[in-house]
C-alpha cells in the first residue's frame, strides 16, 4: 500500500512543478525538501492510471471538505464567559458550551443537531466520523437519515477506515461548527404542501373554498397535492350520517375492509352504524379474519376513502 508520504510525492507531480512549490513553501523545511528530493529522483509518477485518477478523487474530496469546514460564527461559549452571558442571552435559545475537544463535543450536541450537520457531508466523510463515535450514537444518527443517503454511508462503512486523526478531528469541528447553529428538536420535514395543507384545514370552509379555487388556478398540481392533504380518513368521525352513507355506498367491500384494519375504534363505529345490517356482519366477519394487512395496502385503502370524502364535501358546498 502507498504510505502518505508517496502518495504526497505523486500528488504533487500530478499537479504541477509550480503548485507542488506553492504547497511545499508551508511545510516544515526538512520534511519540504525530503518531498522535493523524492520528486526529483522519480522520473515518472510510479502509479497507473487508475491510481492517478483514485488519488486526485481523494484530493478533490479532501479540498471540498477543508473549503466547506472553514470557521463560520458559532452559537456557543466556553466556561470562562458562561457565566456573565448567561443572563444576557434569549431563554429560548440553548447555549453550548464546548469543552475544545471536538470529539467530546460531538457528544454535547443533541441527535438531531448532530445528523443534521452531517446529513449535507459525502458519504465517506460522515463514515469516517461515525466510525470514531460509539456504535450507538453512530446507529442513532444513521437512523434520522434519508434511505439514500444511509445506504451509502452504509457502503462506505463497509470499507476499511484509515484516517489520520488529524483529518478526524477537523471533520469532528466542522461538524459541531454547524451542529451548533441547528435547532436542538426534529426537524420539520414537512414539504410545503404539507405546511400550506395544514393551514388550509384550520380556515372555515367557506375561506377554504375560494382559496383552493385561487391555488388551482396558479398551480393545479399543489392544488391536487392539498385536496390529498385537507381530507383524511379520520374525519369521516365528524361527517353528517347521510353524507357517510353516501360514501360508503361509492366504496368496494374489500377496500372498505382493508382501510378499517386496525382503526380508531371511533371511526369502525361511525362506518359501522351507517351499513346494513347484511354489510355489517359482512364487515365484521372479514375483519375478524384479518391478522396481516401490508402497511401500504391500508394506506391506500384509506387514501380512497378520503378522495371520496373531498368529492362528496366538495359537492355539497
Amino acid at each position: 500500500m502507498t504510505d502518505r508520504k508517496q502518495q504526497s510525492v505523486a500528488l504533487l507531480k500530478l499537479l504541477g512543478e509550480d503548485t507542488a512549490e506553492a504547497v511545499l513553501s508551508h511545510m516544515p523545511s526538512e520534511y519540504a525538501d525530503d518531498i522535493r528530493s523524492q520528486i526529483r529522483a522519480e522520473s515518472g509518477s510510479g502509479m497507473r492510471t487508475r491510481q492517478k485518477r483514485a488519488l486526485l478523487k481523494d484530493f478533490e474530496w479532501f479540498f471540498d471538505f477543508a473549503l466547506k469546514s472553514s470557521p463560520r460564527s458559532m452559537n456557543v461559549f466556553d466556561d470562562e464567559s458562561a457565566d456573565q452571558q448567561e443572563g444576557e442571552n434569549d431563554e429560548a435559545t440553548v447555549k453550548i458550551r464546548l469543552t475544545g475537544n471536538a470529539m467530546k463535543d460531538i457528544h454535547l450536541l443533541s441527535i438531531h443537531q448532530l445528523s443534521g450537520a452531517l446529513e449535507t457531508e459525502q458519504p465517506r466523510t460522515i463514515a469516517i466520523l461515525l466510525n470514531n463515535v460509539p456504535p450507538e450514537l453512530a446507529a442513532n444518527v444513521l437512523s434520522l437519515f434519508a434511505d439514500e443517503l444511509r445506504e451509502n454511508v452504509a457502503r462506505q462503512l463497509s470499507k476499511e477506515q484509515n484516517a489520520p486523526p488529524l483529518l478526524v478531528d477537523r471533520i469532528a469541528r466542522a461538524t459541531v461548527q454547524r451542529g451548533v447553529t441547528l435547532p436542538a428538536g426534529p426537524k420539520d420535514r414537512r414539504d410545503h404542501a404539507d405546511r400550506l395543507g395544514e393551514v388550509l384545514r384550520a380556515v372555515p370552509k367557506s375561506y377554504r373554498k375560494t382559496m383552493m379555487e385561487a391555488i388551482e388556478q396558479e398551480d393545479a398540481d399543489l392544488s391536487k397535492a392539498l385536496m390529498r392533504r385537507l381530507y383524511r380518513f379520520d374525519d369521516i368521525v365528524d361527517l353528517d350520517p347521510k353524507i357517510v352513507q353516501q360514501i360508503l355506498g361509492e366504496i368496494d367491500g374489500t377496500t372498505l375492509t382493508t382501510a378499517m384494519f386496525e382503526a380508531d375504534e371511533r371511526i369502525v363505529e361511525k362506518i359501522m352504524e351507517n351499513l346494513s345490517r347484511r354489510a355489517r356482519l359482512t364487515i365484521e366477519e372479514e375483519l375478524e379474519f384479518m391478522t396481516r394487512v401490508p402497511e401500504s395496502k391500508v394506506t391506500a385503502a384509506r387514501e380512497t376513502v378520503s378522495e371520496l370524502i373531498a368529492k362528496t364535501d366538495q359537492e355539497n358546498e
